[in-house]
């Protein structure tokens, strides 16, 4: 491991051993829950980032303050392991509110993707402020109110519009993906080995390679270590640590997306990683110290679990062929503008 220092301490000799068999063991394991989520008051993100270029208005805040994104990975090998074409991995994501309620869940198993989305909640989640929204906001309403009106060739779309699972051919389900992430920004990315593997070793770079390192105690039943790094280094290898998931952060983030590390403040930014038997548990750090147009603390925290809940098949998904849900949405859109004519 390399250190800031030519020469290491025994106190930091120690820390930094902690930490790296924390990685080790997390690699060796078959599976692992991973939680992400802002640790600031709608209040705070507001102050934080209502000066930004983006600009980001206190609705918004309130929305991304009561998120939280989660994600599982099993397998029937070990994570790090390079033989991924014979092992059998299943992943999982929702995003869901803090106070209770999945708002998109992703699962996906056996060459299969399985989506659900509570739109109604999702389309609900920030009032429409001027006219066009107004418009907007009316028209989403009309297409979930009609959504009992289509026919039986579209039900899966149906279901789609009514918050009911619906499957996809893995194949289908990328090619879908990615047309989506070229327009806005994405779906959910699965996390297969080597996406997994390449967020972990990033991860794990940006908290071991030239940074200083020591332990703070014991609190809440966990050991800490305090990792203090360039902010600007820090954010180069954090972008490719969540590269995985980038677009279902600036989802979350109402578009925002990582800072650009050469944009990043020439400062240092300290990761506080909580240890529990050794293993990682969390990593809490301060993401205002990586964006010089963030004018207050934004901490997040990245949660680690063992072993995530069971991936399971939903029963009753009906098979949504990307075809038919672009076919429904355009024969909606063409209605809604013939009624507007008359």
């Amino acid at each position: 491991m390399t250190t800031g220092a030519v020469a290491c301490s025994p106190g930091e000799k120690s820390a930094a051993d902690k930490l790296d068999k924390a990685f080790d063991r997390l690699g060796e394991g078959k599976a692992v829950s991973l939680e992400v989520a802002l640790d600031a008051s709608a209040d705070e993100i507001h102050t934080a980032l209502k000066d930004s270029e983006d600009g980001l208005d206190r609705e918004d805040a309130e929305v991304l303050a009561g998120l939280k994104l989660s994600y599982g990975i099993s397998s029937s090998k070990p994570l790090k392991t390079e033989d991924k074409k014979n092992a059998d991995v299943n992943v999982s994501f929702k995003l869901s509110k803090k106070s209770g309620g999945e708002l998109l869940e992703f699962r996906s198993l056996d060459k299969k993707a399985y989506v659900r989305a509570d739109i109604k909640a999702i389309g609900g989640m920030k009032k429409p402020g001027n006219a066009k929204e107004r418009a907007e906001k009316r028209d989403f309403d009309e297409m979930l109110r009609r959504a009992d009106e289509l026919p039986p060739s579209m039900g899966a779309f149906r279901d789609v519009l009514k918050g009911e699972w619906v499957s996809m051919n893995s194949a289908d389900f990328e090619e879908f993906r990615k047309k989506a992430q070229e327009k806005n920004g994405g779906s959910p990315k699965e996390l297969d080995k080597k996406t997994e593997k390449q967020a972990s070793d990033a991860l794990r770079k940006a908290l071991t390679e030239n940074s200083r390192i020591k332990e703070t105690g014991s609190k809440n039943g966990a050991d800490h270590i305090e990792v203090t790094v360039s902010a600007r280094k820090a954010a180069k290898d954090l972008k490719e640590a969540l590269k995985p998931i980038e677009s279902q952060l600036s989802a979350a983030g109402k578009g925002r997306k990582l800072p650009d590390p050469n944009d990043v403040p020439d400062q240092d930014v300290v990761f506080d990683v909580a240890l529990k038997g050794g293993r990682l548990s969390a990593i809490t750090f301060d993401t205002g110290r990586l964006d010089k147009d963030v004018h207050g603390k934004l901490p997040v925290t990245i949660g680690f679990g063992g072993k995530p809940e069971p991936v399971t098949a939903p029963s009753g998904a009906k098979e949504l062929k990307p075809q038919e849900m672009l076919e429904a949405i355009v024969g909606l859109a063409a209605e809604k503008d013939n009624s507007r004519s008359l």
